[in-house]
């Protein structure tokens, strides 16, 4: 006999946690808050106007996330480019599968026309016979081409106005306040050069700055402090 549910449990689990919503309002930081608007502003641009019931919402959420975080948008213009361009990027995706579509039903459906004019056709052949009756004979394949050529001129218009955005955003503007200019390097001090006491004490020189002799050439000295000069000359 299988176990039966603990109704007594399930009701408490559902009492807590309708307790703590009520007691959760939301983000409470402007941050978070934003972040939160932008996320509820992407869910219903994607159940509105991009993702077809056949498709995954989650494949395209995959690709706005992917585009947000490489463009790093800030503002509702700059997020509304970013949508754009991934919706295009998304509707081109769709022609693609369209295009891909339409030629494999094509060349299944003309299978036996194929094999009755023609023998031993490659598979490039067949494509190309299916192609070319597609372009003769209908407008399929002139509306594929126009619609991927708008969505590409949409995405490039988008991507210009997101740069142009972007780079007067990130210009230094005029009034900013300029750093203060590396100041100049203070000086090192230069100390002064002392004369030797020894020749300054010769009663032939002044004690002065640039030290001058009276028409007596400068004595030599010996290490122990005797004149050589007066010594050679007695």
């Amino acid at each position: 006999m299988p176990d039966q549910p603990n109704t007594d449990t399930d009701s408490l689990k559902s009492q807590t946690a309708r307790a703590n919503g009520a007691k959760s309002h939301g983000p409470v930081t402007p941050e978070g808050r934003a972040t939160s608007s932008q996320n509820s502003l992407r869910h219903g641009f994607t159940a509105k106007s991009v993702v077809l019931p056949t498709e995954s919402q989650e494949d395209f959420l995959a690709l706005l996330d992917s585009y947000t975080h490489h463009f790093h948008p800030q503002g509702g213009v700059e997020m509304d480019l970013v949508q754009t361009m991934a919706a295009a990027r998304w509707r081109l995706r769709r022609i693609c599968n369209i295009e891909a579509a339409l030629l494999s039903t094509e060349l299944v459906r003309r299978a036996e026309d194929i094999d009755e004019e023609f023998s031993n056709m490659q598979n490039v052949d067949r494509l190309a016979w299916v192609f070319q009756k597609l372009a003769d004979h209908g407008q399929t394949l002139a509306l594929i081409v126009r619609y991927e050529g708008a969505l590409n001129r949409s995405y490039d218009r988008a991507f210009k106005q997101l740069q142009v955005l972007q780079s007067a955003r990130h210009r230094a503007q005029p009034n900013e306040p300029k750093p203060d200019p590396d100041p100049a390097p203070t000086p090192t001090p230069v100390t002064p050069t002392i004369a030797s006491p020894i020749v300054a004490s010769h009663p032939g020189f002044r004690n002065t700055v640039g030290l001058r002799y009276k028409g007596v050439p400068p004595p030599s000295y010996s290490p122990g402090g005797q004149d050589l000069a007066s010594n050679e000359r007695e």
